[in-house]
């Protein structure tokens, strides 16, 4: 029993010693050291307003073009309604009208990895027999990745992105020429309101 006592007593001590005692202190990191991913402060807009140059990478003939869109949706999910010409009303001219879901996988952070899926309709314009430019309009079923970075504006909800977009023909009018996809690269600014 006198060893139960005797360790009793080293515990009770011990543990009265180290609730007197006080940590050492040590030099404070610097500011930023150790923090996670940035935080963006700057409010998401329900509504952006986008545009920039594009590029139908394939299939050949490559066409540069114009691309525009508008993005609803604050957080982590919205819509985009977009719109992009290419040599649109001459030959091999592309024009393509769509409506996207998106999903934002990098929501409240500065760099935003996002991906869409949609439909649209395509005018795809070639020249016939006699020299004339016939066009056709076509379904697509669209597929897009995206990486937005949020510029660093105070209150202002600013962005510049780089798009990579599928586009697949779904449904075609009679008597069109049978298509394959084609795949479009752009670049863009937006702000939101």
């Amino acid at each position: 029993m006198r060893g139960i006592g005797f360790v009793a007593c080293c515990v009770f001590a011990w543990v009265s010693f180290a609730a007197n005692t006080r940590a050492q202190s040590y030099a404070r990191p610097p500011d930023g050291y150790g923090e996670g991913p940035t935080v963006v402060d700057t409010p998401d807009s329900s509504v952006r307003v986008n545009v920039g140059p594009a590029l139908k990478l394939a299939p050949a003939p490559m066409l540069g073009g114009l691309a525009t869109s508008v993005d609803v949706g604050a957080r982590s999910a919205g819509a985009r309604f977009s719109a992009a010409w290419f040599r649109a009303g001459g030959d091999k001219g592309l024009s393509q009208y769509a409506g996207e879901l998106w999903i934002d996988f990098g929501a409240r952070r500065r760099l935003r990895p996002v991906l869409a899926a949609g439909a649209g309709i395509a005018r795809i314009d070639a020249l016939d027999a006699a020299g004339d430019v016939q066009t056709s309009t076509l379904g697509v079923a669209l597929l897009r990745g995206t990486i937005e970075y949020v510029l660093p504006l105070s209150g202002v909800d600013g962005r510049v992105g780089l798009d990579l977009e599928g586009a697949l023909p779904a449904i075609r009018a009679s008597g069109a020429p049978d298509p394959v996809g084609w795949v479009v690269a752009g670049a863009r600014v937006g702000v939101g309101f």
